[in-house]
């Protein structure tokens, strides 16, 4: 990932101080003109989300035989602050903790949210998902995606969805937020290369995608719609990438 995009790639998912963004920065939406079928033509920074052959979301298909070991999730529970960032709501952590993969160790350092979910399952659409965004010693990213159903209210999140920064700029503070928890208990995963799923599109991005839903409530996802009516990339081509399932 070469240095001048990944700079405005930390950027894009809240990584970077805000003061780290050019002047120039292009407004970018969900919704024409500035949605996704134009992202590719706002800023040349952009292109790759045009011309880029590992892009994100997709439609994951196991095609690969994979040898995957569990996932290594070494998340402190504790304070943490809910930021409304103008695309999501973005969750940091007082202690970040980190994850451990075959390729090496990275920091969490943000999770935000989209309705309706990116990652498909088989063509299955979710309502609900949350991005776990982590960087390694040399500036890779990794991303685990937790996909949720509706059905029983997510206590783990209620705290989130019950105090949700109404404006763009407007952060909230939560005691304590405990991200294992949100886990399922049998944690099989896809992993696949990918990109960010919000401009710059930068490539490069190592995905987790957890099998095994978990659930929020109906009243949960109406509470975030309200903010967000819809915030997802559309499906991109997975362009005969490797992608494996295991855990």
């Amino acid at each position: 990932m070469k240095l001048h995009y990944l700079g405005i790639a930390l950027f894009a998912i809240g990584v970077g101080p805000v003061t780290a963004a050019p002047s120039n920065h292009p407004h970018w939406s969900y919704t024409s003109p500035s949605g996704p079928d134009e992202w590719g033509d706002l800023h040349d920074t952009h292109a790759l989300c045009n011309t880029g052959t590992q892009q994100s979301p997709i439609n994951i298909k196991a095609n690969t035989q994979g040898d995957l070991p569990s996932l290594d999730l070494q998340y402190p529970a504790g304070p943490a602050v809910v930021k409304h960032n103008g695309h999501t709501l973005e969750v940091t952590l007082k202690t970040a903790g980190y994850m451990t993969l075959p390729s090496g160790t990275y920091d969490f350092v943000q999770m935000h949210f989209h309705a309706p979910a990116e990652m498909q399952i088989e063509g299955h659409k979710y309502p609900f998902s949350a991005h776990l965004v982590h960087r390694d010693a040399a500036g890779n990213l990794a991303v685990i995606a937790l996909l949720f159903n509706v059905g029983e209210k997510n206590q783990t999140l209620a705290p989130l969805f019950s105090n949700m920064p109404r404006h763009e700029g407007d952060s909230v503070a939560l005691n304590n937020l405990d991200l294992k928890s949100l886990f399922p208990a049998k944690q099989d995963y896809f992993t696949f290369m990918g990109s960010l799923t919000t401009p710059p599109c930068t490539e490069g991005v190592r995905w987790q995608v957890l099998k095994v839903p978990g659930t929020i409530s109906k009243k949960q996802l109406n509470d975030f719609k309200q903010l967000f009516p819809m915030n997802a990339r559309p499906i991109q081509p997975t362009n005969d990438r490797p992608v494996k399932f295991g855990g």
